[in-house]
């Protein structure tokens, strides 16, 4: 069975249906996410780009010498970009998608871009246990880059286990990580239900990709894309809402939903910059430096052992 099978197995029995949001990047999640980052309403990158490039000299000191960069759920690889050529020596740059067609097609593209700079693209899923399909050496300048609000998508605990693997697994010295901040409440709602329709394609991909790879029958017009904010917990919810009863049939198991009925897909948690330095203080990571916009809307952060 595969993995993907498995988690869509589990996350449709249980009484509130979910699935996770790793499971939206295939090559269309990937390229529908990157259409996403361009829209009007959604903030976090153009936001993160700008504190990216108007701190590139700063982050690439304290990144310092022969670094080895490592980014996780790398996606466009488009953000390190602004900074690369400011390292000092750069070893070599490993960026990890868990959509290995798409990861090696945009990585041709920075190929051409930077020549001189070793990469590697791997297909990997980092949230699994899976063991690394590359070798570290302890000595190694091991920096992680993850930008956007990825971090956002973990609950606080999992987002420990998470910052605290980073050390452990991957051995790295320092971390590069974006994170976004609480704001008014209808600025988050339209950045995860544009007026393009655009985060609802991505949403409802999941269903997609489970008709497509598992032999499913879902009527993807049956679903209503929803993002709701969560206060108690400072969190964007999406989820998606049957519009009427539905017997799914996956790969020889059949799931009901009722009307009304939610399938979990998306959690992304806002922080405060107190927040998130509680949070990598019990990681065991010390922020060394904070940048934020004018606006303070979003946060890039320097964490060091």
């Amino acid at each position: 069975m595969s993995l993907f099978l498995e988690e869509v197995s589990h996350g449709l029995s249980k009484k509130n249906k979910k699935i996770s949001s790793k499971w939206f990047y295939d090559y269309r999640g990937s390229k529908l996410f990157e259409q996403i980052t361009k829209l009007k309403e959604y903030y976090p990158t153009r936001t993160e780009i700008k504190i990216l490039k108007d701190n590139k000299i700063e982050i690439a000191n304290k990144i310092g010498k022969r670094a080895v960069l490592i980014e996780p759920g790398a996606g466009d690889i488009k953000k390190i970009s602004i900074f690369l050529n400011n390292l000092d020596t750069p070893k070599k740059y490993i960026p990890l998608d868990i959509s290995e067609d798409y990861i090696k097609k945009v990585s041709k593209t920075f190929k051409k871009k930077f020549p001189k700079i070793a990469i590697t693209p791997i297909g990997y899923d980092f949230s699994g246990n899976n063991k690394l399909p590359f070798k570290i050496l302890p000595s190694e300048n091991v920096t992680i880059f993850f930008p956007g609000s990825t971090i956002g998508n973990f609950n606080k605990k999992d987002a420990i286990k998470f910052l605290q693997m980073l050390k452990t697994k991957f051995k790295a010295k320092k971390i590069i990580i974006g994170a976004d901040l609480v704001k008014n409440i209808p600025t988050l709602i339209s950045a995860y239900d544009d007026k393009k329709g655009v985060t609802k394609k991505f949403n409802k991909n999941i269903l997609k990709r489970i008709n497509s790879e598992l032999g499913g029958n879902i009527d993807l017009n049956s679903y209503k894309h929803l993002a709701i904010y969560n206060k108690s917990k400072n969190r964007i919810e999406m989820k998606l809402k049957a519009k009427k009863n539905n017997k799914i049939s996956i790969n020889g198991s059949n799931y009901s939903i009722k009307k009304n009925e939610e399938i979990h897909t998306e959690n992304s948690h806002k922080y405060t910059i107190q927040s998130f330095k509680n949070l990598a203080i019990k990681a065991g990571w010390k922020i060394k430096k904070t940048w934020v916009d004018d606006k303070k809307l979003f946060s890039v952060h320097c964490l060091v052992l």
